[in-house]
């Protein structure tokens, strides 16, 4: 709006003016009010006074029929240029005599007595008054007046106020303009303030104090406003510059730490493999030339020991491939996320021929990450799937992403969504060996995975009815 964009100081000069402005008119309006109404019942007394005058005359020449005389009086009824015309009726109320200035032969009496109006109509005035005696009726006197002298009277009224407006706006003006440089010089100069401090962020900057009236103390509790932000700024500089300090040296110890529980669990999983192929090797060595002196009991026991060899070599891939995650640089590309997906589910298929899964892959997935990443994120999730869903008659994985979030859906056992948190924790697993295999790290690889592409992951799940996994690439 126009009145918000102005400047204080102009708000305040133009409601100065304004008020001004509206006294002044309305006073004016009063008197000019006032005068009318007074003009015109000091007309109407003169036209009553004079016909007052003349009714005594009138009522002689009326009584004795004296036409002449009866001209003359009509005559010296019209003082001035205000009494337009006068008329006189006989007492039948017929016309006897009339009066209008010089040949204005347009003026014109009334018909009869009886049709003479009375009091102000439009812009005349009508007087009417019966003659007579104590005996009988002698005619009517009518005087018809206009009101040329009031309208012009009133213009000249006008004028004068609207002189003296000007006047009056012109010095009032010269005043506001005087006190809005007093009144405003305080404010402006703390707004000017505050904008310095907005644009420089200086809380050390402070208002000047140019008075001690209501300004003045907003200017003292705004300066002492800007005090405590102050020493509250300062302090918290101290504060970050601290905490900067410390979250630096936490960040080194975190990422040496870190590099020493990667260097160990590499050197850890990779140390472990030649036991475990020894432990491995000879059991099968046993198994194969020693077996006739191993009773059902013994060939069992070695039977075990090649099972949980092999479970331990598996475990220990799963943990270099999740320390390979974590450590591997990331190169992002355009990459064919439905084709990659076709491309694990046709791996599932040769592996097991004799599984019927009813899968469906939405075409065109394409986003911007590392590829390789992604494929072991993904295989992760569809063999989930494949697993979970192997227990179903009609197994079912549904692959796809609906406004940028990526999903795989199965059928299959599901889970209790009171423990979705300790899915993506490594080693945590929500169904026991027996039921289906697994070493609970895969899920923490997929998590790792895409929060290292700056994503979300999360799952969704009901007990026996299946589960969806979703996640985010950023």
């Amino acid at each position: 709006m126009f009145w918000s964009r102005l400047s204080f100081k102009r708000k305040l000069m133009l409601m100065m003016l304004l008020t001004i402005a509206s006294g002044v008119v309305l006073i004016g309006l009063f008197f000019v009010t006032y005068e009318r109404v007074h003009m015109r019942e000091q007309l109407e007394r003169e036209v009553q006074m004079v016909a007052k005058v003349a009714a005594s005359q009138l009522t002689t020449a009326l009584l004795f029929d004296d036409p002449v005389t009866q001209q003359e009086i009509a005559n010296s009824l019209r003082f001035d240029s205000t009494i337009q015309i006068v008329c006189i009726f006989g007492a039948d109320g017929a016309l006897r005599v009339q009066s209008y200035p010089g040949e204005q032969r347009h003026y014109s009496c009334p018909a009869a007595a009886g049709v003479a109006e009375a009091g102000f109509e439009n812009s005349f005035y009508h007087f009417k008054r019966t003659l007579n005696t104590d005996e009988q009726t002698l005619g009517t006197l009518y005087i018809r007046a206009n009101l040329d002298y009031v309208d012009q009277h009133m213009r000249r009224y006008i004028y004068m106020m609207l002189t003296a407006l000007a006047v009056i706006s012109v010095v009032s003006l010269l005043v506001a303009l005087w006190l809005q440089q007093v009144i405003t010089r305080s404010i402006t100069h703390l707004a000017e303030t505050a904008s310095r401090i907005a644009r420089q962020k200086d809380y050390s900057l402070r208002a000047e104090k140019l008075g001690d009236d209501e300004i003045g103390q907003t200017v003292d509790a705004f300066n002492q406003m800007l005090h405590v932000i102050e020493q509250r700024d300062n302090e918290l500089k101290r504060n970050k510059t601290q905490l900067e300090i410390i979250v630096g040296e936490r960040t080194a110890e975190l990422r040496a730490a870190n590099r020493e529980l990667e260097a160990f669990s590499y050197s850890v999983s990779h140390d472990l493999r030649s036991p475990l192929r020894a432990i491995d090797g000879f059991s099968q060595a046993l198994l194969e030339e020693y077996s006739d002196q191993l009773d059902d009991v013994g060939r069992g026991y070695l039977d075990r020991v090649r099972a949980a060899s092999q479970r331990m070599g598996v475990l220990i891939d799963n943990l270099l491939r999740l320390s390979r995650v974590t450590r591997q640089e990331l190169q992002p590309e355009q990459t064919d996320i439905s084709a990659m997906a076709q491309e694990i589910v046709r791996e599932l298929r040769d592996g097991d021929p004799q599984r019927n899964v009813d899968i469906t892959i939405q075409d065109n997935m394409v986003a911007q990450c590392d590829a390789k990443l992604i494929r072991i994120a993904l295989t992760n999730l569809i063999e989930n799937a494949w697993k979970y869903s192997s227990k179903q008659a009609m197994a079912m994985i549904r692959i796809g992403c609906r406004d940028g979030i990526f999903f795989v859906q199965d059928n299959g056992a599901g889970f209790d969504m009171r423990y979705a948190d300790k899915l993506f924790g490594a080693f945590q697993r929500l169904h026991s060996k027996e039921e289906f295999e697994g070493t609970g790290v895969g899920l923490a690889t997929v998590a790792r995975v895409i929060h290292r592409h700056g994503g979300e992951i999360w799952a969704e799940s009901e007990l026996g009815a299946g589960a969806t996994f979703f996640f985010t690439l950023a």
